[in-house]
């Protein structure tokens, strides 16, 4: 084997290592071109980050400006929101405070009028129950005096219905008493007793012409000579009245149908007094001269008895009515009543206390 040259291997051995210097070299100046570029690059790229930033801070700066005047906006209009809530609330107390006033004097006026209706009612009560003593006196003052069982019960009816509209209960059993009363006056009959008076006012208008029994209606003779025209002149003018003891087989026909209008006149009257015992005892004598001195056999003198007898039967004594209950309870009742103490004028100031 060859050995090399030794010269040859020594001018090798420079181009060698120059090739490596100059390789060394482009090498560092590539790396520097590219650190150079890779600075220059971020150089670039901080300067547009830091005018992006800026641009950023700017728009931040103007946004946080506005947002501080928006603030201060909302500062203000807090602070006139506050002062209206302020002013509001002043308001509403003195509101308020009005409202407590103007209950307290509702109040007073509720009060007032309650005491002023009271007042009212009880000034239109007493006049009512005036009236209604009034009444229920001249009920009974009617029906004493004059037997007017028609106009006590009118009046006895108004009472009641004046009585009606007193607004005081106390007065329900009153209102009673009266009925009671009224129901007494109804028991009386008063459209039988018309029904009755018209009968015997009939009665009256038919005696006239009732047929007379037959052994009366022989003609009686003329009277003869001066004493004897004197008296039958006279005869006129005296006064014929009834006598138990006098037989009516001397009385002419005139005389018995004048003695039956005059029993018929009698009992009405008695009627009317509300005389109970003359009114029968008027019909028993009309009664009885009916049979005695006129002819059984008419059928009017017929109807006339029947008349009689259906009166008699339907003339039993009723009890008068008790006519002084009702005023002597309503006399009561108001004198109770007088006795009561009267309600404090203070009430309504207690009332406002509680």
């Amino acid at each position: 084997m060859n050995d090399p040259d030794p010269d040859v291997a020594e001018g090798k051995a420079p181009l060698v290592r120059g090739g490596v210097r100059s390789r060394l070299l482009l090498f560092v100046c590539a790396l520097l071109a590219a650190l150079l570029a890779v600075l220059v690059w971020r150089v670039w790229q901080d300067h547009r980050a830091g005018a992006v930033t800026q641009a950023g801070v700017s728009a931040l700066s103007g946004r946080v400006a506005t947002l501080e005047d928006a603030l201060a906006s909302l500062q203000q209009e807090r602070a006139g929101l506050r002062q209206r809530l302020q002013d509001a609330d002043a308001t509403n107390r003195a509101l308020r405070e009005q409202q407590l006033g103007l209950d307290l004097r509702t109040r007073s006026l509720e009060d007032a009028v309650a005491s002023l209706s009271e007042q009212r009612f009880a000034a239109a009560d007493a006049l009512r129950l005036d009236q209604v003593g009034m009444l229920l006196g001249m009920a009974r003052e009617r029906y004493l005096l004059f037997h007017d069982a028609a106009g006590a019960l009118q009046a006895t009816t108004l009472a009641g219905q004046v009585l009606a509209t007193v607004s005081d209960p106390a007065y329900a059993d009153l209102a009673q008493t009266v009925e009671a009363q009224q129901q007494a006056l109804l028991a009386l009959r008063l459209p039988a007793r018309a029904a009755d008076l018209a009968t015997l006012g009939r009665l009256r208008a038919q005696a006239p012409m009732l047929p007379i029994r037959r052994d009366d209606d022989a003609p009686t003779a003329a009277p003869q000579g001066v004493l004897a025209r004197i008296a039958a002149a006279l005869s006129g003018l005296v006064r014929i009245r009834r006598s138990a003891h006098a037989p009516l087989a001397a009385a002419s026909a005139g005389l018995a149908r004048e003695l039956l209008m005059l029993d018929l006149a009698q009992a009405q009257s008695a009627l009317l007094a509300w005389d109970n015992d003359g009114y029968r005892a008027a019909l028993l004598d009309a009664r009885t001269l009916l049979t005695l001195r006129f002819d059984p056999g008419a059928s009017e003198v017929r109807a006339a008895a029947a008349d009689l007898t259906r009166l008699l039967a339907q003339s039993q004594p009723v009890a008068a009515p008790d006519l002084d209950a009702a005023l002597v309870q309503l006399r009561s009742l108001r004198a109770t009543h007088a006795l009561k103490p009267a309600v404090p004028a203070t009430l309504p100031a207690k009332r406002r206390a509680r």
